[in-house]
């Protein structure tokens, strides 16, 4: 009998769960009026019985009652120890597929990164560190997960794949992030894989009428104009930026620490975007009205040297990038800046 019920499909194990409850519940309220009051209590002595050796509150006292209590001590046992056993092994497999990335994740409003290198985990380190609710999907070929964390979802495969950018989610993505091959030593190579999969999404994103913020890490600047026919938003230079941190480093020590509080949130201060507020006619507006409020204007779209001209009209689609504290954005968010 035990073989039997092992080989039994979940859903078979579910309902012969269902039926034995519900004979139990219905006859022992039919056999023993006096002792099960009311369906309540029949099916309370239903369930300590099949799933322990009851409480004693209740118990049978005629005859027939008794007959039906051993039937279930010797069939509804078995099968509720079955059903126990198919949702321990279901559990067990959903965590399998999801350490092996074969979920299909539904969520939306998440980060999509694509290629996991030292740089994908201190990025996602980053990002979970400033919006701790934050979703983030990992799409890589790698055989197991790994970054284990609840907000990290894996996904397994060829990232050029329309279907495994589907499972990913990714025409509902707030984000996209496509990192260079860390296991390519060739830079044009490299490039060229990460040119590959930028135009998978590009196609993707273009077939659905989606619009999709793409970032991709680029090995030498001088492969970025190959990514003119793919529309990427934001180019980040892998070893030129280390070059050139090494490079202020050495003409103007303490320079690096500078930048790194610019790029990490550890130092409590956060590069913010915002758009300008109709009060705020010329950049010298808003740098007065943010410096009152102990907000630091840092650039006006893409120009660091605004201060040489800080009579310029703003326009609605200008974007002001910031630094300040938590606080400070959260009033600048609520309006009340």
């Amino acid at each position: 009998m035990w073989r039997g019920l092992s080989k039994l499909s979940f859903l078979n194990v579910v309902l012969a769960s269902l039926v034995i409850i519900l004979t139990g519940t219905v006859l022992g309220y039919w056999l023993e009026p006096e002792t099960f009051p009311s369906m309540f209590d029949s099916f309370w002595w239903t369930m300590t019985t099949l799933t322990t050796v009851g409480y004693g509150d209740f118990f049978p006292s005629t005859v027939a009652g008794r007959w039906l209590g051993i039937f279930l001590f010797l069939f509804g046992i078995g099968i509720i120890g079955a059903l126990i056993g198919k949702l321990v092994e279901v559990g067990a497999t959903f965590q399998r597929l999801k350490r092996e990335g074969k979920l299909v994740y539904r969520g939306e409003g998440h980060y999509v990164y694509i290629g996991w290198s030292p740089k994908t985990k201190k990025a996602i380190d980053e990002v979970l560190s400033y919006e701790p609710k934050a979703e983030i999907v990992l799409i890589d070929q790698l055989k197991e997960e790994p970054y284990d964390h609840d907000n990290v979802h894996f996904v397994h495969g060829d990232p050029s794949d329309e279907a495994v950018l589907l499972q990913a989610n990714i025409l509902k993505a707030r984000r996209v992030a496509i990192f260079a091959d860390a296991q390519i030593s060739e830079t044009l190579l490299a490039d060229g894989k990460s040119l590959l999969i930028a135009s998978a999404v590009e196609a993707l994103s273009s077939e659905r009428g989606v619009d999709l913020h793409t970032v991709v890490e680029v090995c030498e600047e001088r492969n970025i104009s190959k990514f003119k026919h793919v529309r990427i938003d934001d180019f980040i230079l892998a070893n030129d930026s280390v070059s050139l941190l090494m490079a202020k480093a050495t003409l103007q020590p303490g320079t690096t620490s500078i930048f790194r509080q610019l790029l990490s949130k550890q130092s409590g201060g956060n590069i913010q975007a915002l758009a300008p507020k109709p009060e705020w006619a010329t950049v010298r507006d808003a740098v007065e009205n943010l410096l009152h409020q102990g907000v630091t204007l840092i650039a006006v779209n893409d120009r660091l040297d605004f201060a040489t001209a800080l009579d310029t009209t703003l326009e609605p689609n200008d974007t002001l990038y910031i630094v300040c504290h938590d606080d400070a954005w959260e009033r600048l968010k609520q309006g009340g800046i």
